[in-house]
């Protein structure tokens, strides 16, 4: 897959730019940054497993998150560091407690919200905690997410087989109505299908966001 190779190269002029204790992955148990985060351990690349891996906590996460975290701790070998709060907030955090850190690795893609311009390398926005933000997922289309999960069998949040398909927390986000199966005359409660199912999943992948 090409895009992967492309991600992997600026996987790997992040590590020839900053040493790996210079940069961590900005982690929320979602898909994206859960490739991100996948790419990262099966590349073979340099120092790329010392990245340290912050897991920002929103202010109520779904427990299935939570649940997902762990197994991510336990499916990598890793450490993932927990920090609490919004994203400014908690990036000023991240830098107090670690003056080295330069640079942050994001699962950000191109039809997120903000990130129709966003390059390759951008530095943080002026008033934001100075720092590099690396974007290896940039070109990636939310099929490309889900195509690269089930090639890989790589472990993703239990909520996406409910029918969420962008999962922010408790207070934004339901399972996508274009996912909705109707419930027949028998009373079945309503189910949803996989998040991988989703058609047109550029226009429809965040409708399941308040």
């Amino acid at each position: 897959m090409e895009k992967r190779k492309d991600s992997l190269r600026i996987i790997a002029q992040a590590l020839s730019s900053y040493r790996a204790e210079e940069m961590f992955i900005s982690f929320n148990g979602g898909k994206d940054c859960t490739v991100l985060l996948d790419l990262i351990h099966q590349a073979n690349l340099k120092d790329a497993k010392k990245i340290k891996c912050i897991y920002v906590r929103p202010l109520n996460p779904f427990s299935e998150i939570e649940e997902f975290v762990d197994r991510c701790r336990q499916h990598y070998g890793i450490t993932i560091a927990t920090v609490d709060g919004g994203i400014k907030a908690a990036l000023e955090q991240i830098c107090r407690a670690d003056p080295q850190l330069k640079a942050c690795i994001m699962g950000s893609r191109r039809s997120d919200p903000y990130c129709e311009r966003l390059a390759s390398f951008q530095e943080t926005d002026p008033g934001w905690p100075r720092l590099m933000r690396i974007n290896p997922l940039l070109e990636w289309t939310c099929e490309d997410i889900w195509s690269y999960i089930r090639e890989h069998n790589v472990p993703y949040c239990a909520l996406y087989d409910r029918g969420y398909t962008s999962i922010g927390d408790r207070t934004n986000t339901i399972p996508n109505p274009h996912l909705k199966v109707e419930a027949d005359s028998s009373g079945e409660e309503v189910t949803y299908l996989p998040a991988y199912t989703l058609q047109d999943a550029d226009k429809y992948e965040r409708a399941g966001r308040l």
